[in-house]
């Protein structure tokens, strides 16, 4: 588990968190979960930085729009042991940054590549070479019709030597997919709340760069990775449309029907809102570690909130960590029944089942990979009760739907927990 520590960095005055696999932030407006969010994404956008000058740095804030760094701030981001073993990240202080020992390992990791990388391509090469002398022997061979103990001896070696290639590339395989994973988990990408305005400009984006109209760069960034997340995906199934990619003029498009659509831009904010969320929040799971999202709830009703919580989760895998910026109580209402049908459904098999009626566990959150967080002031103040639910008092004006699920699983909890 990680942890972070801001402090005078803009509205975040002292902030010292521990960052787990899924983060809630909620807070009021201007409350800084914005700027918390951007500052994670930079952050673990490391690997990008570690070869940056401060100069180069600093402009990923700028690119932001979050540069607050003063002589007072300070952030660090260790990765924590379960020993308390701090093991440094990123460390900002004095307006100096300093990255930690796992830039170094990266460092070390790329040039132990490199090296077997060169050095397996020599031996294949010389081996390629053998290989072929054999095989010309052992065609020799097979036009006299020879049939004896040499050409089976040759086949051995061929065998040999074809296994030998295949165990070596394998190892560097093996290196390259440690190398990769420990990169991607220093790499983030960030959703934000300005993203139903994608629909609007995506006919014309490369328009707006060439005019070189003062767009924030990370949400040029943002249109391209919707792009490419959309021509990957193609169709998603999602709050009662279908929503299809294709080539075209309208490449993004909402059907309501079979035979009916509207092209995205002209389709309800909420789905403006919603669908390139989706879709690239679904994209970034497969290729990065980190991914920030900014105001999920945006332009949605209660329902629509809980369904989108729920395909975020069910598309969550065990190499991202997650983070969700907040205004909504119906966010919190929906992730809490995820953990309750997690806490319910491991009562027993039967309970398991029971709550797979109501939740599929594909959606369920294990209480002990959440984190959860109300921002104000410029402190962060952990919301997670001793149930390892959020704090019923933090959540309000719950939708009758969503808290007629909760009593459900948690009468199906308080069954097979007196069973016991």
């Amino acid at each position: 588990m990680d942890r972070l520590i801001v402090k005078n960095f803009g509205p975040l005055k002292d902030i010292d968190i521990e960052l787990n696999k899924v983060n809630l932030f909620i807070g009021e407006n201007g409350s800084g979960k914005s700027v918390l969010g951007k500052l994670i994404t930079i952050l673990y956008n490391v690997f990008d930085n570690m070869n940056s000058t401060k100069e180069d740095i600093i402009k990923y804030f700028e690119d932001y729009r979050i540069n607050y760094l003063s002589k007072d701030t300070v952030i660090e981001l260790n990765e924590v042991y379960d020993n308390n073993k701090k093991y440094n990240i990123i460390k900002i202080k004095d307006l100096e940054f300093e990255f930690g020992n796992i830039i170094d390992d990266l460092k070390r990791g790329y040039s132990g590549l490199k090296d077997s990388e060169e050095l397996i391509e020599n031996k294949k090469n010389k081996q390629i070479d053998i290989i072929r002398e054999k095989i010309d022997e052992i065609n020799k061979l097979k036009e006299l019709d020879v049939k004896n103990q040499k050409l089976l001896e040759f086949e051995n070696d061929l065998k040999k030597l074809l296994s030998t290639i295949q165990n070596e590339s394998q190892s560097l395989l093996n290196e390259t997919s440690s190398l990769i994973s420990t990169i991607n988990k220093l790499q983030s990408k960030y959703i934000p709340s300005e993203r139903n305005f994608i629909s609007i400009i995506s006919k014309s984006l490369s328009s707006f760069i060439v005019a070189d109209i003062p767009l924030p760069k990370y949400l040029i960034q943002f249109a391209s990775d919707f792009e490419n997340g959309a021509n990957k995906i193609k169709e998603l199934d999602i709050l009662n449309v279908k929503y299809s990619y294709s080539d075209g003029l309208d490449r993004h498009k909402i059907y309501f029907d079979d035979n009916n659509y509207l092209p995205l831009n002209e389709s309800s904010s909420g789905i403006q809102a919603v669908i390139p969320l989706l879709i690239t929040y679904k994209y970034f799971t497969q290729k990065y570690h980190t991914i920030v999202i900014e105001e999920p709830e945006q332009n949605l009703f209660p329902k629509a909130q809980k369904e989108t919580v729920e395909f975020i989760i069910e598309n969550f895998n065990e190499n991202n960590q997650l983070f969700i910026m907040t205004h909504s109580p119906y966010i919190l209402s929906s992730l809490n029944i995820l953990m309750m049908a997690y806490k319910a459904g491991n009562m027993s098999n039967n309970a398991k089942k029971e709550v797979e009626k109501i939740i599929p566990e594909s959606k369920w959150i294990n209480s002990d990979d959440f984190s959860a967080y109300f921002i104000e002031n410029g402190k962060a103040k952990n919301i997670k009760g001793k149930t390892g639910l959020i704090s019923e008092n933090i959540i309000d004006d719950i939708s009758d739907d969503i808290q007629d699920e909760f009593e459900n699983l948690l009468s199906i909890y308080r069954e097979y927990k007196n069973a016991h």
